[in-house]
């Protein structure tokens, strides 16, 4: 158990012989078939598959938004991470998968009760063992898949992202009250659109003009992945959906 969630629970305890409530929940993705997203150079860009390598899961109340976890060796108080005190956790190595259906339980996340407004984790680099033999994520941390259309064209793309390993979402959209008679999944959920501002990752991309193909192919070290990839790695694209 984390530093973090050990201090959480010495700081929601009522006196320092109670320990705080908590209960179990499952952790899992949720099922989205996403909605086609709308670029700034009028691409519908539509994800149909997408699987992220991440680690670390956690879950915050209150504090602030946007200002980094508490570096090594500290302790995190109220406000000092984006999101709040960590409250919430589900240690280990885990796959997020999208591919419209409700995937299977990823683990369960011990959760102190209390009204829930962000959640965090960690990118990492997928390996063998995290998904079946010859799924493309082995070796990278996202692998995304769906069509690219514009003017009654579309065409096939294919795109898989390095990040650089703990790079950390800080802060995604999760807004729950969590009691000790709560049985709810906690589904993680990818949003091509950010709800909030209404940009997507592939803004900028001029995808027809830079892949004249009939498939797109999208790969470590084109500027085109390091465009997506800015955005892609950021809070305002993921979020949890109590089910």
């Amino acid at each position: 158990m984390s530093r973090y969630l050990v201090l959480s629970f010495a700081l929601a305890a009522c006196t320092s012989t109670e320990e705080a409530a908590r209960v179990d929940l499952p952790v899992s993705t949720a099922g989205t078939s996403f909605a086609p997203a709308a670029t700034d150079l009028d691409y519908q860009v539509s994800v149909e598959r997408m699987s992220v390598a991440v680690s670390g899961i956690q879950f915050t109340i209150e504090g602030e938004m946007h200002t980094g976890l508490a570096p090594p060796g500290t302790v995190a108080h109220p406000g000092h991470s984006a999101g709040g005190e960590v409250t919430g956790e589900l240690p280990g190595d885990y796959v997020f998968q999208w591919s419209g259906q409700t995937r299977p339980t990823l683990g369960v996340a011990t959760m102190i009760v209390g009204y829930y407004l962000g959640a965090n984790f960690s990118f990492r680099t997928a390996v063998a063992a995290d998904v079946p033999a010859g799924d493309p994520l082995v070796g990278h941390a996202i692998h995304l898949s769906g069509t690219v259309s514009k003017a009654g064209v579309s065409k096939p793309f294919d795109a898989l992202f390095d990040v650089e390993p703990n790079t950390n979402v800080i802060g995604a959209v999760f807004e729950d009250e969590i009691n000790e008679t709560s049985t709810e999944t906690l589904g993680f959920v990818f949003f091509p659109t950010d709800p909030s501002e209404g940009d997507t990752p592939f803004d900028g991309v001029d995808f027809f003009t830079t892949f004249t193909g009939a498939s797109i192919e999208i790969r470590p070290g084109s500027d085109t992945h390091n465009i997506i990839r800015r955005a892609i790695q950021t809070h305002d694209h993921y979020g949890v959906v109590p089910q």
